[in-house]
């Protein structure tokens, strides 16, 4: 009866750390996409000299069709208008974009911890202030 205890401690166990080793390898998917929509936007940001409301519209787009997440909860902060830039020549011409999206991570026996992905980029703007 103990060895049977101990294989059914054991089964819980294995299974317990397969759910966390799978989320963890989702969880490190969903950082990559977000990272990349992060770079892909900010490299169309220059021209406008800042990120527009058509960027912020592709980015959640792209995170919903490749990893389904939700585009209410993608909040997209930095640069977003122009006059949060200062004009060229001026000692600020970097555009800023930060994404956050909710991050929930299983732990081993003590439930769930949220925090949440942050991916951040910056480039000069081309931005000619005309």
């Amino acid at each position: 009866m103990g060895s049977i205890i101990q294989f059914i401690i054991f089964i819980l166990v294995v299974t317990y750390m397969s759910i966390s080793h799978i989320s963890g390898a989702a969880d490190a998917k969903n950082s990559t996409y977000l990272e990349n929509a992060a770079t892909t936007a900010i490299l169309k940001a220059p021209p406008a000299g800042y990120i527009t409301p058509q960027i912020q519209e592709e980015i959640r787009t792209y995170l919903n069709e490749t990893r389904g997440m939700d585009p209410a909860q993608v909040v997209i902060e930095g640069t977003t208008n122009i006059s949060q830039r200062k004009v060229k020549n001026s000692g600020d011409e970097t555009i800023e974009l930060k994404i956050r999206y909710p991050r929930k991570t299983i732990l081993f026996f003590d439930g769930v911890k949220e925090s949440e992905y942050k991916p951040k980029r910056t480039i000069k703007t081309e931005y000619t202030g005309s």
